[in-house]
């Protein structure tokens, strides 16, 4: 036998058609406690256990016979002493011939238990976090809500008379307070989103209907910024679902009017493409580096230093999308403005 055959790190044998063992290499006579010299000329079922014997019989020798190979059979083989050594073996015949290949399979089955015991930390730790992340931003919200509505009977006079000077610091209470809870929603969201528990209620869904609900909650932000709005959407019926459709625009179109400086303009366009309906949400804005275009979908991922935010506006989005059988991607230039185009079944 060839000297690196006989020494390779996996076990080798040929065997006769009528089950005498020809060759041997010292790999696989070592492992199961023989010589090479002992176990050639036995028959092979002397390192077959009884199961084995007539799996090989009824099963391995009639496919060689047919197809001239056997791909990853499981086999169990039987050392001197009796214990059993679970292989994976690989074999071919020719000239009457076979030869096989085996693996132990021991380190596999390790490795196989690692992996498994990987994913389920994983799981385990990622159902935690998203808990965690539940149950500080429910805890958070209550005392912030109570917040908010004190400041705003303190700014009605509700307990006497306000100065303006008082009134512009409570307005600006009620606007941080209003932007803590902005972000504990997008947390809430998110821990649902990684936790699986988010549903869509998918329908048709008039884009020019969804665009109007979501101009009314930014139009004071857009003139107090501004900047130009305009939709060409006349028509467009999506399949989506109505509050989820809601929420992506109003990230998108508060991304748009956050980046764009005073005296521009945000704009909102939808063209079909067979079934498929693509809405455009394109700003003049400082745009985004193209290195940068797929990090901005990432968790937690701010470009700017300064921004406010956790950054999970645009990563919450395209789940969404993707959980409507839609998708979220972006285009940009640094200096001329950055489009983001979902993309959703069309009516």
């Amino acid at each position: 036998m060839d000297p690196l055959l006989d020494s390779a790190p996996c076990g080798f044998v040929t065997v006769a058609d009528d089950g005498t063992m020809l060759e041997v290499n010292t790999t696989l006579a070592s492992l199961l406690g023989y010589t090479r010299f002992e176990l050639q000329g036995w028959h092979l079922q002397k390192i077959l256990p009884p199961g084995g014997r007539i799996f090989y019989q009824t099963h391995v020798f009639p496919m060689l016979r047919m197809h001239g190979a056997v791909d990853e059979l499981y086999v169990t083989l039987r050392t001197r002493d009796g214990e059993s050594i679970p292989m994976l073996t690989n074999g071919a015949r020719r000239d009457e011939v076979s030869h096989f290949v085996f693996v132990r399979m021991i380190q596999r089955h390790e490795y196989e238990a690692q992996l498994l015991e990987a994913r389920r930390l994983a799981e385990q730790a990622s159902a935690a976090k998203a808990k965690f992340l539940s149950m500080m931003s429910h805890d958070l919200r209550t005392p912030l809500t109570a917040i908010t509505g004190n400041v705003s009977l303190l700014a009605a006079g509700v307990h006497g008379p306000v100065s303006g000077e008082q009134a512009d610091v409570l307005g600006r209470i009620r606007n941080a307070a209003g932007e803590l809870l902005r972000m504990l929603e997008d947390i809430l969201n998110f821990a649902q989103l990684e936790s699986g528990r988010v549903q869509v209620r998918i329908s048709d869904v008039r884009v020019s209907d969804a665009l109007a609900r979501a101009e009314s909650l930014v139009r004071l932000r857009l003139e107090e910024s501004g900047l130009a709005f305009s939709t060409d959407c006349d028509g467009a019926v999506l399949r989506a679902d109505p509050d989820r459709l809601q929420q992506i625009l109003l990230n998108l179109l508060s991304n748009a009017i956050k980046f764009t400086p005073p005296g521009g303009r945000v704009s909102v366009s939808c063209a079909r493409d067979g079934e498929r309906a693509r809405l455009r949400v394109q700003d003049s804005g400082i745009g985004i580096p193209s290195d940068q275009l797929q990090r901005v979908f990432e968790p937690f991922v701010q470009l700017e230093v300064d921004q406010r935010g956790v950054g999970l506006g645009l990563a919450i989005s395209r789940e969404l999308a993707r959980a409507m059988g839609g998708e979220l991607s972006a285009e940009s230039a640094p200096g001329e403005g950055a489009a983001f185009i979902l993309e959703l079944p069309a009516r």
